[in-house]
């Protein structure tokens, strides 16, 4: 079952030497399984409107606000229909942040869960994609195929693994857009910089899946890959 409890020891799975091994993806991934179907009274639903707004973030706070590019109203519209084709994917409970700096081994072989606080009702591929397309590592495509074909074997969805990699690498668009504002806006509002060295492979991931996905490339974000690591390297300095 479903476990929830407040000290979970110390082997958090973003220090964990082989964090992608099966028994750990298939551990990971039941709990994942019954984390989107427990029944939970009154549940927030993550609007299209909230996703739009999340994606949107990647243009204005870290583009425009923390690197100091121009708008680029292209990337713009392209982040718009992202989210909306993100919403229109399957409702399930919808950690939010199931990454593995919250996903801890437990002695008896599960995986525990941390931090939810922004459990939502939203769409089916954000988790999986907080998992699999993994903010600390390059994209991996045969990881990302590993781990929808078991979450399909545990689950009764009606659609095929090409599908579910589909949903998981265009959340993952999503979920990154939404990081890299996130964390960008850390920094401008709080001063809190321990996050953006995290900021490059986050925006290397991104690039890379629009190229999986065959989908538009946008010059600005290779200025910006160009632009971090001198911007962060300046400000961590300081």
């Amino acid at each position: 079952m479903l476990s929830v409890q407040e000290d979970f020891g110390e082997d958090c799975l973003l220090y964990h030497p082989n964090p992608y091994s099966e028994n750990l993806i298939e551990a990971t991934l039941q709990q994942l399984s019954l984390l989107q179907h427990l029944p939970i009274n009154d549940l927030p639903l993550l609007e299209p409107e909230d996703l739009i707004k999340q994606a949107s973030l990647m243009q204005s706070i870290f583009l425009e606000s923390f690197l100091e590019l121009p708008r680029d109203q292209n990337l713009c519209g392209f982040l718009e229909n992202l989210a909306l084709s993100v919403a229109a994917q399957p409702q399930v409970n919808c950690h939010f942040d199931f990454e593995r700096r919250n996903l801890f081994l437990l002695d008896n072989g599960e995986i525990g869960i941390i931090d939810f606080q922004d459990l939502k009702r939203g769409p089916l591929g954000i988790d999986l994609a907080g998992f699999c397309v993994d903010h600390y590592l390059s994209v991996d495509r045969e990881r990302i195929n590993n781990c929808c074909s078991m979450l399909l074997k545990l689950e009764h969805f009606n659609f095929s693994d090409a599908e579910l990699v589909e949903m998981v690498l265009m959340a993952a668009l999503q979920r990154n857009a939404r990081i890299l504002g996130v964390l960008s806006n850390l920094y401008l509002e709080q001063q809190r910089a321990f996050r953006l060295p995290d900021l490059e492979q986050i925006l290397k991931n991104f690039i890379d899946i629009t190229s999986l996905l065959n989908l538009k490339e946008f010059s600005v974000l290779e200025d910006a890959l160009k632009l971090i690591p001198t911007k962060v390297a300046a400000i961590c300095k300081q």
